[in-house]
């Protein structure tokens, strides 16, 4: 997807999802990664922001992004409607990430072969259900029931196998994340939140004539190894 190295780590409610998380994220950060996690909230009247607030006030009063900026954390707001966001939407909101995990979002990432997927189960029955649900499992968590049934598939306690679980996902995210460094993208071009593939060649093209042109302006200093990013957005007309 465009460069992104991705893990999704999914399962029913209490199966030790955000266990397995913290874990990957403690021991893939341990290694050197840059790591960035999203979670999927279905609540649709879920909020971040707190009642009464002045962030809430800002928001309230018609901001569709307020910016939250304290000594320790930058929090970005964004009032938008998110049940129709692709996996390229969500993932945008991290560029310098090496490896995004997910935590959820199995509608849009559990038929896509390309992500790696960790399935936390509780039951023989979610274990033959995930098998016919999601595409590319790297692993099973959770309570490891004794009849597994018939599957090679991993099975990994993450309480006492939490090293096991990062040295898999290590294994397979290794040298995407080594290709990923070495061919970062110079150019991105994004359409209403769908971002447009582009070969090399494109890159190179469109690349160097923004920067031409930019480099004419008065006070704009150009060294060549600048990153550009479009962004298109179509006006509504109400």
């Amino acid at each position: 997807m465009f460069g992104r190295v991705i893990v999704a780590v999914v399962g029913s409610s209490k199966s030790g999802k955000t266990t397995a998380i913290e874990a990957l994220i403690r021991g893939l950060t341990e290694r050197g990664y840059n790591v960035a996690s999203a979670k999927h909230i279905p609540d649709p009247e879920f909020t971040l922001d707190t009642e009464g607030k002045d962030t809430w006030r800002h928001a309230k009063a018609g901001a569709s992004t307020v910016l939250s900026v304290a000594p320790k954390e930058l929090t970005t707001i964004k009032k938008v409607d998110t049940t129709e966001y692709t996996l390229e939407q969500i993932t945008a909101e991290f560029e310098e990430a090496d490896i995004i995990i997910l935590e959820g979002f199995k509608a849009i990432a559990g038929q896509d072969a390309t992500i790696p997927k960790i399935v936390a189960v509780k039951t023989v029955d979610e274990i033959s259900a995930a098998l016919e649900s999601y595409k590319n499992i790297l692993a099973f968590i959770g309570t490891i029931p004794e009849k597994k049934g018939k599957t090679e598939i991993p099975f990994i306690d993450v309480l006492k196998e939490s090293e096991k679980l990062v040295d898999l996902v290590n294994q397979k995210v290794a040298i995407l994340v080594e290709r990923k460094r070495k061919q970062e993208e110079k150019i991105t071009i994004q359409v209403d939140g769908r971002f447009v593939p582009l070969s090399p060649f494109v890159q190179k093209i469109v690349g160097e004539t923004i920067l031409a042109m930019i480099s004419t302006l008065k006070e704009i200093k150009i060294k060549g190894e600048e990153k550009v990013s479009i962004v298109i957005k179509r006006l509504s007309r109400g």
